[in-house]
């Protein structure tokens, strides 16, 4: 099943789009503004820097490393030696710098939180994916470094979600606790809307009730969407008991469902037998372990 889930597009088109290229001006000026690193260094001219793996993960970052490099190292070269989502190994050299040795000092804290967190996040995407199985893993807008992190999960083999509210409608319980109209009538500004239409539920009830809503509002329609239903905090087992119900009404094929609320890595293989399509959890990237690598730098001769 082909879900909407998977926004990676819209970040990436024969290279970093312009959104993706906006966030990594954006959250880089702002390291390097915080930490500006205006001290003199003793050695002049231009240095190699090294950065090597001391642990196994995936490579996520290259291409904000090289936005990073090339607008903050006039004049440098960067050769990698593994592409961006690619395993590597404890030990192993990741990407050689050749740098004007100032330059490249004032970055190279900057360098290294980014290839470390985003490379952390994709490595436990892709370790949480296997014990998913044929289930889904999707991020959620719960994220410490927005852009950057849901390309880290798309780079792990994990679904980006929304990149934000207008990207895709989502009706949570805030917006029906603000909303004027009936669930019909939000259901109804769906159908034209979006491609990526999603009701939170918070019971077995409240999903059986929109759903029969979506279907009844799709009689007779030529174009059709999937409806998502984001099942929050209902568990496993009840995701599992409203799948059944939907495969013995004969609509399970018309909505995505989605599980959401307390996953973890402890409870991945309850979620593998849950029969939702998707999981979404904020931990992916709220919780990163990082990937331990390490700069080495010297002199060029």
């Amino acid at each position: 099943m082909a879900l909407p889930h998977d926004r990676s597009g819209l970040l990436w088109n024969d290279g970093p789009t312009a959104r993706f290229t906006k966030s990594m001006e954006r959250w880089i000026n702002a390291m390097y503004s915080d930490d500006p690193s205006d001290t003199d260094v003793i050695t002049a001219g231009q240095s190699v820097s090294r950065i090597i793996a001391k642990e196994d993960g995936v490579l996520s970052g290259r291409p904000v490393l090289d936005y990073l490099i090339e607008n903050y190292c006039n004049g440098a070269t960067t050769e990698w030696n593994f592409t961006e989502g690619q395993g590597f190994q404890k030990g192993q050299e990741i990407a050689s710098i050749v740098a004007k040795s100032d330059e490249i000092l004032k970055i190279e804290r900057i360098c290294m939180n980014l290839i470390t967190r985003l490379s952390g996040i994709a490595s436990t995407t892709s370790k949480w994916s296997e014990q998913l199985g044929g289930v889904y893993l999707a991020a959620t807008r719960k994220t410490n470094w927005g852009v950057l992190d849901k390309w880290a999960v798309h780079i792990g083999g994990g679904l980006t979600h929304r990149l934000d509210r207008s990207d895709g409608l989502m009706i949570k319980e805030n917006d029906f606790s603000m909303s004027k109209l009936t669930l019909e009538e939000i259901l109804s500004t769906f159908r034209t809307a979006t491609d990526f239409p999603v009701i939170e539920v918070v019971s077995s009830d409240q999903a059986l009730s929109v759903a029969n809503s979506w279907i009844e509002l799709q009689s007779g329609l030529s174009t059709t969407y999937q409806l998502t239903l984001m099942m929050d905090n209902l568990g496993p087992e009840n995701c599992r008991e409203f799948s059944d119900r939907l495969v013995d009404m004969g609509l399970r094929q018309k909505f995505v469902l989605e599980g959401s609320g307390r996953v973890r890595w402890e409870n991945l293989q309850d979620w593998a037998q849950s029969g939702v399509d998707v999981v979404s959890s904020g931990s992916i990237t709220m919780e990163p372990r990082m990937i331990d690598m390490t700069m080495l730098m010297e002199v060029s001769k």
